[in-house]
C-alpha cells in the first residue's frame, strides 16, 4: 500500500472538514469516508476533488482545494462525471466518483442545485 500515512492524513483532513460542513448531506456523509477503500494518495486527492465538486458548501470547497493545492477550475475538470451532469461515471476514477456520489450523496434530489452551485463558482 502506497504511503499509508499520507493516505490517512488526506482522508482524515477530508472527513474532518466534511463533519464541519454547512451542507448537511456532506456533514452526514463524513462517516462513510472510511468505507470508500482508498488505497493510494492519488485516490485520496481525488476524494477531496469529488467532495469539493459535489458539496454546496463554498467554504468546504475552498478548504478541499487547499488540501489538494489545485485551482477550482482545474479541480473540477478532474472530476469527469461533472462533464456528464453527475449522471454518467467514466474516466480513471469513475468507480470512486460513483461511490462518493451514491454513498455520500445518495438520494440527493438537489442534483440541479449542485450544478447551479458549480456554475456560481464559475467552475463549469
Amino acid at each position: 500500500m502506497e504511503n499509508k500515512a499520507e493516505i490517512q492524513r488526506i482522508t482524515g483532513l477530508v472527513a474532518g472538514a466534511m463533519q464541519l460542513s454547512t451542507d448537511p448531506v456532506t456533514a452526514a456523509g463524513a462517516m462513510h469516508v472510511s468505507s470508500l477503500g482508498i488505497v493510494n494518495v492519488e485516490q485520496a486527492n481525488h476524494l477531496a476533488r469529488c467532495i469539493a465538486v459535489f458539496t454546496t458548501d463554498d467554504a468546504l470547497a475552498d478548504e478541499l482545494e487547499e488540501i489538494v493545492d489545485e485551482s477550482p477550475a482545474f479541480l473540477a475538470s478532474q472530476v469527469i462525471t461533472l462533464s456528464h451532469k453527475l449522471e454518467k461515471f467514466s474516466g480513471k476514477h469513475a468507480d470512486l466518483e460513483q461511490q462518493v456520489w451514491t454513498l455520500i450523496y445518495a438520494g440527493r434530489r438537489e442534483r440541479s442545485r449542485v450544478l447551479k452551485t458549480l456554475a456560481r463558482r464559475s467552475v463549469v
